[in-house]
């Protein structure tokens, strides 16, 4: 039997996992965690290595150190943010935020995918606490309520087998099965959009600078990466994705380098693409009807995604951890049910308003910078003028460094 049983080790399924576990808190052994993992590659320590990298928010960073892997990251490489700046192109509507405006070492981080996983298993393991169940992947849940458990049927390399736990916890994504399985409705928005992802590398450094372009096809996002790297986070049409994703080498870079602008690169110098491949998403917004059933709870992408621009989504799910594990530890310390609804109402109230927020002010940001009207074309100039005021260009500093949830 379970205390909480966690299906996705993903970023914010293994977050959750970390936060419950003994490693830095003693007080959580008697807390008994499972993670059930479909890819056998992440067991064998083997991580994506498809360059793909998470903009981690200020206050995301404090989450982790909280929880006592934010070293593990720092120790394989993660890079600092000093300085975001916003426009539209190459016209000179810019805002520019930087680190020394809120008097921290930075606004936030770029950390690639595969370190982040790396450290969150790596501490995972060294958890006497928690159990690794991988390669496994969910066949069925029920909730025997008059035994007050989850039971949850699962196939592993040993066959088929029932779990039990007093909660499931959904962190595998925005398909996610458990959700499908719980029967909970979803709002969605699809966007005719296509995201591409790559990284290059510079020849001058990036001086760890970040930039969110925004062109006529959506926002276009250069991360920085090392101090000659940068991820490549390029919104492009539904009609233009193909026709980008089938270039040759040469001709893709020539397309990149007009979305840099002559500005920037002739402060970068010549740039060269360094990913084996050209990784592609489609972005969508999506809104569970409830995060919460008895016995069970989403995070994540499980309960919500957005569009990346701004960066925001794995910054939601972190803080959707931080939210969760506080109010389990709390309930464990306390003798409560782990399950019971009126514990898990804790935290679908502490995130419910804040993911909405991010979700729609996201919406409406890609909305309004990708539009050809002309009378939003002056609303969004107007707005990054009237953000380069000090006390707002703070205020949407604060939020977006995630302070607010820390």
């Amino acid at each position: 039997m379970f205390d909480v049983l966690i299906v996705g080790a993903g970023m914010v399924g293994a977050s959750l996992a970390c936060a419950l576990g003994d490693k830095a808190c003693s007080a959580n052994r008697s807390l008994k965690v499972g993670i059930i993992e479909g890819n056998g590659n992440f067991l064998r320590g083997e991580f994506t290595a498809d360059g793909r990298a998470s903009a981690i928010a200020y206050g995301s960073t404090q989450i982790w150190q909280n929880i006592g892997v934010w070293g593990g990251m720092q120790r394989r490489g993660v890079t600092p943010m000093h300085m975001i700046q916003v426009s539209e192109g190459d016209l000179p509507y810019q805002v520019q935020l930087r680190r020394e405006d809120m008097g921290q070492e930075a606004l936030g981080y770029i950390v690639e995918n595969a370190v982040t996983l790396a450290s969150l298993w790596e501490f995972a393991r060294e958890c006497s606490n928690i159990e690794l169940i991988c390669p496994a992947k969910i066949l069925d849940i029920e909730h025997v309520s008059d035994r007050d458990v989850m039971r949850v049927k699962i196939s592993s390399e040993i066959g088929e087998q029932y779990l039990e736990t007093k909660l499931l916890v959904g962190a595998d994504g925005g398909r996610s099965q458990v959700r499908q399985m719980a029967k909970i409705e979803i709002s969605e928005r699809l966007y005719e959009q296509t995201c591409i992802v790559t990284t290059v590398k510079s020849e001058n450094s990036h001086q760890n600078f970040a930039y969110e372009r925004f062109q006529s096809s959506g926002p276009f996002a250069i991360l920085p990466l090392g101090s000659d790297r940068s991820c490549i986070v390029w919104t492009a049409t539904k009609e233009e994705t193909p026709i980008l994703l089938a270039l040759d080498e040469a001709t893709f870079l020539q397309e990149l380098a007009k979305r840099f602008g002559v500005t920037l690169m002739e402060k970068l110098g010549n740039i060269t693409v360094i990913s084996s491949d050209r990784s592609n998403y489609s972005p969508r917004w999506m809104h569970s009807q409830t995060y919460i059933q008895p016995r069970l709870a989403l995070i994540g992408d499980a309960a919500h995604t957005t569009h990346p621009i701004a960066g925001q989504g794995m910054n939601l799910g972190i803080r959707d951890v931080n939210a969760l594990a506080k109010v389990l530890k709390a309930a464990h310390q306390n003798h409560e049910d782990l399950g019971a609804i009126a514990v898990l109402k804790r935290y679908e109230s502490k995130r419910k308003w804040d993911n909405l927020g991010v979700i729609w002010l996201t919406d409406i940001s890609n909305r309004l910078f990708s539009n050809h009207n002309w009378f939003f074309k002056v609303l969004r100039r107007f707005g990054l003028l009237l953000l380069q005021i000090s006390p707002l260009k703070r205020i949407l500093m604060y939020f977006m460094m995630g302070l607010h949830q820390v």
